[in-house]
């Protein structure tokens, strides 16, 4: 079979793009590379001998044709390998910011947690009822408190030792955290064998129950206790403070009652609760007074 030569004319165009295209990857090499200045000077007598070579052998069409052809070939040899380091890159600074966030946020996880029982610290409870209380009194709903104490906890460290004292501050704060199913719901570590439980939208005869449930609760987790002089399993004592919050109040008396309550619960037996008797509507525009921080271990 007999196949037609090419024409010397395409040749010569395919020649004078590929020339071309050359001199514009050497132009864009010097440049990039940042090479030496002698380097750079001789560049322009290259290139224009080059265009002088292409307008001799070239009529001018076909010269122009051949010269973006050339440019074309030159920007896809530069440019999509540039996107590729560039998209690369963007990829690499995605992962990182995607592992900084989430080292971020498994440090302030840490920060806003107690280490030992697994629960929000106390500091972490301090934000969140400054939250919790501007938004009940924007809503006008009330916000009651649970502080919860572990009856005898003093002598149950002197009996069994510090280790199984910490795990019976686990087993409370597992009940607690079960009990606390809503999402609004906050337990917390107040300081020692003390916890809180916050209850967001919640009366005083919701906070009430909630109370019996963690006492039930308890009773049927059994921790075991023999030395105890209250029953035989860890009980607690449990205040509880309901109310109606309004702006610029005194947020620490919610914690003041509970701890009355508590005081009461313990005074009149252990292994109960007591509340504060009445919704109380506060309005005081003072800052908030030091809380409460009874000293820890007196059972």
């Amino acid at each position: 079979m007999h196949t037609k030569p090419k024409s010397p004319l395409s040749n010569r165009t395919c020649l004078a793009g590929c020339v071309l295209a050359a001199t514009l990857l050497l132009d864009a090499a010097l440049s990039l590379n940042g090479l030496v200045p002698e380097q750079n000077t001789l560049f322009p007598s290259v290139s224009a001998s080059l265009e002088a070579l292409a307008a001799d052998l070239l009529p001018p069409g076909i010269a122009l044709a051949g010269f973006a052809s050339g440019i074309a070939l030159a920007l896809t040899l530069i440019i999509l390998p540039m996107h590729h380091i560039y998209r690369s890159r963007e990829a690499r600074l995605l992962r990182e910011r995607e592992r900084l966030a989430a080292q971020n946020a498994e440090l302030a996880h840490e920060a806003a947690s107690d280490g030992l029982l697994g629960i929000a610290n106390r500091r972490e409870f301090e934000r969140v009822l400054k939250l919790e209380w501007r938004r009940a009194a924007r809503e006008r709903q009330p916000l009651s408190l649970l502080m919860i104490d572990i009856d005898c906890f003093k002598l149950f460290n002197d009996t069994y030792g510090h280790q199984a004292g910490d795990t019976c501050l686990r087993g409370v704060a597992n009940v607690l955290r079960t009990a606390a199913a809503r999402p609004g719901d906050m337990v917390a570590r107040y300081g020692g064998e003390e916890m809180v439980l916050l209850m967001p939208h919640t009366g005083m005869e919701g906070a009430v129950r909630m109370a019996e449930r963690v006492h039930a609760m308890l009773a049927e987790r059994a921790l075991p206790f023999p030395a105890s002089p209250v029953a035989k399993h860890v009980t607690v004592s449990i205040g509880v403070s309901t109310m109606l919050p309004v702006r610029n109040a005194n947020r620490s008396v919610l914690v003041q009652q509970a701890d009355e309550g508590l005081y009461a619960a313990k005074e009149n037996g252990r292994n109960r609760t007591a509340t504060v008797p009445n919704l109380r509507l506060i309005a005081h525009e003072q800052e908030p007074s030091p809380w409460p921080n009874r000293a820890q271990g007196a059972g």
